[in-house]
């Protein structure tokens, strides 16, 4: 964290200064030293106004040179404040200067130097400014389990997608599947490690944007991180200020916004190879920063395309490396500050990634093999565009943001052996085409207090409204007459083309519409000079309907009848989310809080035909959880250690669960409780300038509170995917020759963990280890790795389907060189 500090001249107030063709130098009084207040009245503004009105109004001299100030913002600073208080505030969004004062009171604002001798370390202690409470604060002062990767520590660790940073935090369980629709559960809050019927346990966003639909998602993007701000993690139900989706917690993408002050530029290319693929893997990538007004109006574009090697093969059809994938997508930002109290941006975004087959191999074949009539391509997109406006009204910001995203998949599965059984043989190939489209619009608004005195608040409101189609359908030529031929006995001439209209034996389609509505606060106060309260809460009024219709030959045999409209089941809800925390600061080395937290999500339609045999609910209603939790950040004056570590207990009710009936058909229902307790650990070591190791242990015992008797479930199963030891371990060392190298080698272990309720599937228990290489020259990095060094065959998910056990493992051992050349 960037202090405010005064250490001895590195070199003349007079080199300062002949630097500085921008300084600031007025005379005045040296700045106060005794603790009283001075009546401060800055607006927001780029920083060297915002340093000249400073100076003015505390009556100090200042020299900053250029590099400080340049295309950098000041926040607005109202009210009475100490001139070091005040001062620091306004380079709260300056990292890296130093600011020393001489013996005449001057105040000189300089870049940090950047001598081995001072450097401070590995990891240099940025101040990462989240947003987890919606307003822009230092990630060490939030009061809260809240986690974020800058974009300069990803790109060092070469991270690209979930798998590559999820699996570093603690508490979180990133269940990798198909790409683009692999699940993530917090603190163990999930019943299965696929897709939910309803709604997702975790709520995944983009700049605030929520990507979650409130039933059965329709994929969650895995966006590439390439020029990422950061990327933030909540644990912990984030039901007050994120709304419904954030039920164990959320992850937060910060898209990088258009700088309108400088040009800058990235390109990126690399090639990989991964053992056992014929052939290597690809990635391009660029971003371009124009200001065409300084400090007034700018744009940012970036462009990615990866090509992924595929290293499972599928001997049923004779494809070698069947799972290739290709992504790419593009983004574009647009800035505009019209007045030094008015911002507008604008950001629209899109991305796909495609695949030729499925990511499961089979256990009954040899290593990485599968065997399917035909290969199972998926396909998803995700498009995004939002307009915020952030308007300074001097005794607090307004905030509107509007945003649209559109989201689809394309999924085949090789149904030939699951539909055989219907027509007594099976055809050469019977495929399920499965398709998920989904829009959603989203407008909030929030005002903010400005300021940092000793009462902040927040107020807001928000409404979300969703659709997703879904529809899915079965066909092969032929269908109609091999029904006829073995049904018309039973069910009547004319049953082959009522049960398989030109052949489309199974045809389904599913419309859900769903609406939330909220208002929205919170408000710290700090009544003593270490304590502060937070309370918040939302109140929330959800909707859901849906219509439904189903056709077919399994449609026929259950009901009687070859077409069914299952009964609309429309639900409604309203409740309220409170929040409350309590945070002890002695000094800025110490934090210590205690925090309880609710979260909510989606109830909703069971839209599948009723069945005397097998009885089940027409619609399911929301879950809840109480989360309670004490936390605390430490840190030595140095910084050599930092210390985050946070013991939890959640109290779920009323748990959504997939039940499948005895016609196969699956419905959800609300059964159950359970309890989570677990420990959450994070420590940086810097024993010298050079070298870091960082490490985080998450430990988790996620059980269910009651037996489940109809679903062979027992008192105390543990919660899919809810690993009971997780751990990451990062050593990073740099060196101070001219080439800037550095070396990063990491660990990661999952322990085991079922993939069901029933236990009888199993995933976890396993070691990766990754290293990392790069040396710099000028601006151009030059970086070689290893992934997955020991060549690891770690389950990520197990299932059953068609009577085979499938896994989905951890990539094989990749090596691969990239290069990125900044501008």
């Amino acid at each position: 964290m960037m202090g405010f500090s005064v250490p001895a001249a590195r070199r003349s107030v007079r080199g300062v200064l002949a630097a500085s063709v921008a300084a600031l130098a007025l005379h005045g009084a040296a700045v106060a030293q005794d603790g009283r207040k001075i009546e401060f009245n800055i607006e927001a503004q780029p920083l060297a106004t915002a340093l000249l009105d400073y100076a003015r109004q505390a009556g100090v001299e200042i020299a900053v040179t250029p590099e400080v100030t340049r295309g950098r913002r000041a926040p607005a600073i109202k009210g009475a404040h100490d001139a070091q208080a005040a001062l620091q505030a306004l380079l709260r969004e300056t990292p890296g200067v130093v600011v020393r004062r001489t013996p005449r009171g001057t105040v000189i604002i300089e870049a940090a130097p950047v001598d081995p001798e001072v450097q401070r370390s590995a990891y240099e202690v940025d101040t990462i400014v989240v947003t987890a409470r919606k307003r822009e604060e230092d990630l060490r002062s939030v009061a809260g389990s809240v986690s974020a990767m800058s974009g300069r520590q990803l790109d060092e660790l070469g991270a690209q997608s979930f798998a590559d940073y999820l699996t570093r935090v603690p508490g979180i369980q990133f269940n990798d599947a198909m790409p683009g629709y692999s699940s993530i559960s917090v603190r163990g809050v999930s019943t299965t490690t696929s897709i939910d019927v309803g709604q997702a346990s975790t709520g995944v966003y983009i700049n605030d944007i929520p990507l979650a639909d409130p039933f059965n998602s329709a994929g969650i993007p895995d966006v590439d991180t390439f020029d990422v701000q950061r990327v933030e993690v909540l644990r912990g139900p984030q039901g007050t200020l994120f709304g419904s989706a954030a039920l164990g917690g959320a992850i937060n993408y910060i898209a990088a916004r258009a700088d309108t002050g400088d040009r800058a530029g990235r390109i990126e290319a690399g090639v990989a190879g991964t053992a056992g693929a014929a052939d290597p893997g690809y990635q391009v990538k660029g971003m371009i920063n124009l200001p065409l007004i300084q400090d007034r109006l700018a744009v940012r574009a970036v462009a990615t395309y990866r090509e992924r090697a595929g290293y499972i093969d599928n001997i049923g059809v004779n494809t070698r490396d069947s799972n290739s994938m290709e992504t790419f997508g593009g983004r574009l930002s647009v800035e505009w500050k019209p007045t030094d109290a008015v911002s507008i941006s604008a950001l629209s975004l899109y991305f796909e990634s495609e695949n030729d087959d499925a990511f499961t191999a089979f256990s009954t074949l040899p290593d990485l093999q599968r065997s399917t009539r035909l290969l199972e391509p998926f396909r998803s997109t995700t498009e995004i565009h939002s307009l915020r406006g952030d308007i300074d009204l001097g005794w607090a910001s307004l905030t509107v943001q509007g945003a649209h995203s559109e989201k689809s998949t394309h999924n085949v599965t090789d149904f030939t052996n699951t539909f055989g059984g219907l027509f007594n043989r099976i055809p050469t190939q019977i495929p399920l085409i499965a398709e998920r489209a989904s829009k959603g619009d989203l407008i909030e608004a929030r005002l903010t207090s400005s300021g940092d005195g000793d009462f902040e608040w927040l107020v807001g409101a928000s409404y979300f409204d969703s659709r997703i189609d879904m529809p899915s359908y079965a066909e092969f030529a032929g269908a109609a007459a091999l029904i006829e031929s073995l049904y018309a006995g039973s069910h009547g001439a004319g049953v082959g083309q009522k049960a398989a209209p030109n052949d489309r034996f199974n045809d389904y389609f599913l419309r859900v519409n769903g609406q939330e509505k909220a208002v929205f606060g919170e408000a710290s106060w700090r009544f003593a000079p270490s304590w502060t309260l937070t309370a918040g809460g939302r109140f929330f009024d959800t909707a859901i309907d849906h219509r439904s219709r189903q056709s077919g030959l399994a449609t026929l045999l259950s009901t009687g009848s070859p077409n069914a409209r299952p009964a609309a089941a429309d639900a409604s809800e309203q409740g309220f989310n409170p929040k409350i925390s309590l945070r002890y600061e002695p000094s800025d080395d110490l934090m210590v809080y205690g925090l309880v937290s609710k979260g909510f999500r989606f109830g909703g339609p069971n839209a599948i035909a009723p069945n005397p045999a097998y009885p089940s609910p027409s619609s399911f209603d929301s879950d809840s959880l109480i989360n309670y939790e004490v936390g605390v950040r430490a840190s030595t004056p140095d910084r050599r250690w930092l210390v985050d570590a946070t013991l939890y207990y959640i109290d779920w009710s009323d748990i959504q669960l997939l039940i499948v009936r005895g016609d196969n058909l699956a419905y959800a229902d609300n059964v159950g409780s359970a309890r989570n307790l677990g420990v959450d650990l994070a420590v940086t070591w810097r024993p010298t300038p050079s070298f870091a190791v960082s490490s985080t242990v998450g430990y988790l015992d996620a059980e269910l509170s009651e037996a489940l008797p109809a679903q062979g479930v027992v008192k105390g199963a543990m919660l899919p995917g809810a690993s009971r030891w997780r751990l990451s371990n990062t050593l990073t060392w740099r060196g101070d020759a001219a080439v800037e190298p550095m070396l990063i080698a990491s660990h990661r272990y999952i322990s085991d963990a079922p993939s069901n309720l029933q236990g009888t599937l199993r995933q976890g228990d396993y070691n990766l280890f990754d290293l990392r290489g790069s040396v710099t020259l000028n601006d151009a990095r030059l970086e070689a790795y290893v992934e997955n060094l020991t060549d690891a065959r770690g389950v990520t998910v197990s299932q059953m389907s068609g009577g085979v056990l499938r896994h989905h493992y951890v990539r094989p051992r990749t090596i691969g060189v990239r290069v990125t050349y900044d501008f």
